[in-house]
């Protein structure tokens, strides 16, 4: 699908229209959709800010260089029109706000969201749950990972690293630390907890280390992605649902 002939105004059919062709739906009580796109794709649509709210068109503002500015236009534009669709409001009126910790939140709704982002690509997933986490990470990575087992890493999972090659080690490390970025952000904790204190085996259920209110043990997936990224999924134990939907026709 090409954007460079659509004028700007339309930037919401055109999400809409790639919407429907990835087959994205609402979800369910038991499911959570995961989106993902490369923000380069829209890049015609870099002015098309109008769905932001103010708080929103600040943080744009501030950003240094083009190209980061329109990354952040486009990802935040596209997650408002995903979310109204969800909710079957308009997305300037999607009740986007973030708690104290950084987390996103939809209040009064029954849905929660989370936004990653790695380079031009972007991964956002709606859950029809008490909360949700999800992380991509392109590869290979700009920082050596390998630096940071001590951050990263349970001690069990510092000592199963150890047994691999250097490369498989590697990428070992990146796809452990976006399971472990999916929780924390699930759980509301950013950085205030060390990841090391967290482990994250795909499959089994996870509680926070540090008790919030109302949420409850989560159970860490991994996303099909193509080989230039990574990525995970964190979601109550009762979502047993998952799905990918693309918005670009050419994947990484």
């Amino acid at each position: 699908m090409s954007t460079s002939s659509i004028p700007a105004k339309d930037f919401g059919q055109v999400i809409g229209l790639a919407l429907l062709r990835s087959g994205f739906l609402p979800p369910a009580a038991d499911e959570v959709r995961v989106v993902v796109f490369d923000s380069s794709h829209f890049a015609p649509f870099a002015a098309a800010d109008g769905v932001l709210d103010d708080a929103e068109k600040h943080r744009a503002s501030r950003f240094r260089f083009a190209q980061d500015r329109s990354a952040y236009i486009l990802s935040h534009s596209v997650w408002r029109i995903v979310l109204a669709d969800c909710l079957g409001t308009q997305p300037a009126d999607v009740p986007l706000a973030s708690a104290p910790s950084g987390q996103p939140q939809l209040p009064g709704t029954a849905l929660s969201t989370s936004l990653s982002h790695s380079g031009n690509w972007v991964a956002m997933a709606i859950c029809a749950g008490a909360t949700v986490g999800v992380d991509i990470e392109q590869t290979p990575t700009r920082t050596r990972l390998s630096d940071m087992v001590d951050v990263i890493c349970t001690p069990d999972e510092s000592a199963k690293l150890k047994l691999l090659p250097a490369k498989a080690r590697e990428n070992a490390l990146l796809v452990l630390w976006t399971r472990k970025e999916a929780l924390l952000k699930a759980f509301g904790l950013g950085l205030a907890v060390e990841p090391s204190t967290l482990s994250a085996e795909t499959g089994l259920f996870v509680t926070s280390s540090v008790e919030r209110a109302g949420l409850p043990r989560c159970r860490v997936h991994a996303l099909e992605l193509p080989a230039a990224l990574v990525g995970a999924l964190a979601a109550p134990e009762n979502v047993s649902v998952k799905s990918v939907h693309w918005l670009n026709k050419n994947r990484a």
